[in-house]
């Protein structure tokens, strides 16, 4: 039953989903992680309609946070897109990692405390993903996402270029399950490769009016 579950939720989030790389676990560990307060504020994100806020996570204390995340609150984020009637989108927990020649964001769903949805069969049938991206820092102080890009590592298995562990549901899209580890080896060997990121950026400048 918790097999079928798991397969049923990966083909929910694959309709949803476009060419992100989705992970069932972190591309971080521990020592990786990097704090950078110059990335607090918010932030134009290219799209007129939306901005995104970054607070230290340790600063919001509404948000549902599993009990690993909790004790390195202090060096996480929490990513906040508004629109423009400043009504908040999307949330995510966020930690910089540097991993191999490059520092990236793991981004993680946020949850409210008092927004849980009380049905727990309907629940269990969803599997929060990690998405990750390339993050470089300007000499202007603004900086640029580059999201790995889903295609990449689809065609890269298909060609038997390499191993990594993943799951296929029964349309055929994958979702990589690889642990902590073998994804810092993809991300080390593939992180200077153009092609392992989809071609949009998302490039930030602060708003003058920051907090």
């Amino acid at each position: 039953m918790k097999k079928v579950s798991l397969l049923l939720a990966f083909t929910i989030l694959a309709i949803f989903l476009s060419s992100c790389l989705q992970t069932l676990h972190p591309i971080f560990t521990l020592k990786d992680i990097v704090y950078e307060s110059k990335l607090l504020g918010t932030w134009k994100t290219g799209n007129p309609k939306k901005v995104a806020i970054i607070t230290n996570l340790s600063a919001d204390n509404t948000i549902e946070l599993p009990e690993k995340i909790s004790t390195i609150k202090q060096k996480g984020y929490l990513v906040s897109y508004q629109d423009e009637h400043g009504k908040t989108t999307e949330q995510y927990i966020a930690f910089l990692a540097s991993i191999g020649n490059h520092l990236y964001f793991d981004y993680y769903p946020a949850e409210k405390k008092d927004n849980k949805i009380g049905d727990e069969f309907f629940t269990a049938h969803f599997v929060k993903m990690h998405t990750s991206y390339r993050v470089d820092i300007s000499k202007d102080g603004g900086f640029e996402l580059s999201q790995l890009d889903e295609s990449y590592v689809t065609k890269l298995i298909d060609e038997k270029k390499i191993r990594i562990s993943h799951e296929k549901d029964a349309t055929g899209n994958i979702v990589i399950t690889a642990s902590t580890d073998e994804l810092q080896q993809y991300i080390i060997k593939y992180g200077d490769e153009p092609g392992a990121y989809r071609s949009e950026k998302t490039v930030f400048h602060k708003l003058i009016h920051d907090l």
